[in-house]
């Protein structure tokens, strides 16, 4: 496994989690996850199409990955909160 998708890797797997410890939210773990890894995928190559240096771990665009990765845990929390069960 190459070095900068590690820290990526940890980002998706903890943003999620960390959000359901604090809030609750979102309550399939499983389906968090999954969108945070698309989410940092997405984030890693806009943040290398851009060229940005801000928030960089190696190669890794570490500060865009947790900005994707809160993105899809609040947008799958409140997909959660507005579907009746």
């Amino acid at each position: 496994m190459p070095p900068a998708l590690i820290p990526l890797a940890l980002v998706a797997i903890g943003v999620p989690a960390g959000f359901r410890a604090a809030f609750g939210r979102p309550r399939s773990l499983g389906r968090a996850w999954l969108l945070a890894f698309a989410a940092v995928a997405i984030a890693q190559a806009a943040g290398e199409l851009t060229g940005s240096r801000l928030g960089m771990l190696g190669d890794a665009q570490v500060l865009f990955a947790a900005l994707g990765a809160s993105l899809a845990a609040i947008g799958l929390g409140l997909a959660e909160a507005g579907a009746k069960r």
